[in-house]
């Protein structure tokens, strides 16, 4: 059967997944990739990771990786009157929180709800323009009691999710939560449908990665675990198309994925990724002898594991590919199934390439000393 990217982008966008409850999209993700992989596992912290290609001993190990699980929040206290006080999980936007609804994960099952705001007629001054802090805000289940939220299954630490069913909009567009990262998740799955009956020249591992939207480095036990050469993460990045930044840079939907130069922490350089030249150029010549369009970014603000994955061992290399996205962290991000397909494409194209063509290496460099 053939791999149906809006299909399987929709199925990955229905599941709910904050950071460190990422299981429904993994057990989607595992069974798929195991079709074609030589083995898979799940490592404790929920990681699932896919092994192709080469078993040489002595083979270019690559790892490509994506994050399943999305920004949210988690429950705090039940008020004696049934109403919920939350938490943050991730960086959900604080300023599109009054008024979403929301899921909440509950031992019984799913329980809808939706965050409370002061009634229009009732607000004044500065109540009608600015949203409150999150300490002002509560979750309403239609509970009557801290009793009854118990008995519909809802508790301190209770995951929570944005709810907004995926849609379609005109120029092959889709708006909905968790864009950030099933867009990433779904290019996996399509690159692994696109290897399934080609001979790769390299050790190549697919990483189906955890809590990168709570502490950025729930991936590195499957670093370990790999010992990759070189890794290329496919994220998302804003999209600069809109009103609001149309001024700050170039990277358009419908343009092709952006290629990472350089992105870091938005308090502080504490971490990011500078790309090597050598990596920037590999990606760009390969998307343009495929004739895959692409484009550069570089985002402060934006972070990824790239930032810390480099760190490790003895120093790995490291690439990032981004679908432009717009209103991210928000309950309606809006992407590109053209970019995610392009994305799919020059991931494909990079992992086939003989293994004499990837950039310098960390185990290149070990062996010319």
């Amino acid at each position: 059967m053939s791999f149906d990217i809006r299909s399987t982008l929709i199925q990955l966008l229905s599941l709910d997944a904050i950071p460190g409850f990422e299981g429904p999209v993994a057990d989607v993700i595992e069974p798929q990739l195991a079709r074609h992989a030589i083995r898979t596992r799940r490592d404790v912290l929920g990681n699932v990771i896919a092994q192709y290609g080469s078993q040489e001993p002595d083979a270019l190990r690559v790892m490509v990786f994506a994050h399943m699980d999305e920004v949210g929040f988690m429950v705090r206290k039940i008020e004696a009157n049934g109403f919920i006080r939350f938490e943050r999980v991730g960086g959900p936007a604080q300023i599109t929180m009054p008024g979403s609804t929301v899921n909440l994960q509950g031992s019984k099952g799913s329980v809808p709800g939706c965050i409370g705001i002061k009634s229009y007629h009732f607000s004044k001054g500065d109540e009608r323009t600015q949203p409150p802090s999150i300490d002002h805000l509560w979750i309403d289940i239609g509970a009557a009691s801290r009793q009854d939220a118990f008995s519909m299954g809802i508790n301190v630490g209770t995951p929570v999710t944005l709810n907004n069913p995926p849609r379609l909009l005109g120029n092959d567009l889709v708006c909905s939560k968790a864009l950030d990262n099933r867009l990433g998740c779904t290019a996996l799955l399509g690159l692994a449908d696109k290897i399934a009956d080609q001979k790769l020249d390299i050790a190549l591992f697919i990483v189906a990665a955890v809590q990168e939207e709570f502490n950025i480095r729930g991936i590195l036990p499957a670093i370990h675990y790999v010992q990759p050469d070189l890794t290329i993460g496919i994220d998302i990045t804003p999209s600069c198309d809109t009103p609001d930044l149309a001024d700050y840079a170039d990277l358009e939907i419908n343009q092709g994925p952006g290629i990472t130069c350089l992105n870091y922490h938005g308090r502080g350089t504490l971490a990011g990724l500078i790309t090597s030249p050598a990596v920037l150029n590999w990606l760009e010549s390969t998307a343009a002898t495929h004739q895959i369009p692409v484009q550069r970014e570089v985002s402060p603000g934006v972070i990824t594991e790239s930032g810390y994955i480099q760190l490790q061992q003895e120093g790995i290399l490291c690439a990032g590919l981004s679908v432009p996205c717009r209103y991210t962290h928000s309950p309606a991000e809006v992407a590109s199934l053209r970019d995610l397909q392009h994305s799919i494409d020059l991931l494909a194209c990079l992992v086939l390439a003989k293994a004499n063509t990837f950039p310098l290496t960390a185990k290149s460099l070990r062996t010319s000393l």
